[in-house]
């Protein structure tokens, strides 16, 4: 079953992380991937490489203000929460560009430990083999 948390950043943004899914949830990740724009061939190529331990991936929407981040299996602990920051990372970009916000300052690092510490309060233990 896929595992879900939402992470609202003021109001102006929304993030789902989508994690602990096996096969049997490939259609619920497409139809979020679709949901998002991807075209049909680009959801199942996402797929594929999400069908790996240790990948993710980030798709972000602006018109709806949203990232949906999908984390697979990982072989470590500590390689679940490098691909979640790595993905965080792409979300950041996302909203950095829509505001318009300079990626070298302060409000960029603060709305990335912002997602992050968001993320480990409701994760907390993420799902490894």
């Amino acid at each position: 079953m896929v595992k879900s948390s939402y992470i609202d950043i003021d109001g102006r943004w929304g993030i789902v992380v989508n994690y602990g899914y096996g096969l049997q949830d490939y259609d619920d990740l497409w139809a979020i991937m679709r949901s998002f724009g991807m075209t049909d061939k680009n959801a199942n190529r996402a797929l594929k490489v999400l069908s790996n331990y240790n990948t993710g991936m980030c798709v972000s929407n602006g018109d709806i203000r949203m990232s949906a981040i999908f984390i697979s299996k990982a072989s470590t602990a500590s390689e679940w929460w490098s691909t979640a920051i790595h993905e965080i990372k792409h979300a950041t970009d996302a909203i950095i560009d829509y505001y318009g916000v300079n990626w070298d300052g302060e409000d960029a690092a603060y709305l990335t430990g912002h997602i992050v510490k968001q993320l480990v309060e409701k994760v907390g233990k993420p799902c490894y083999d």
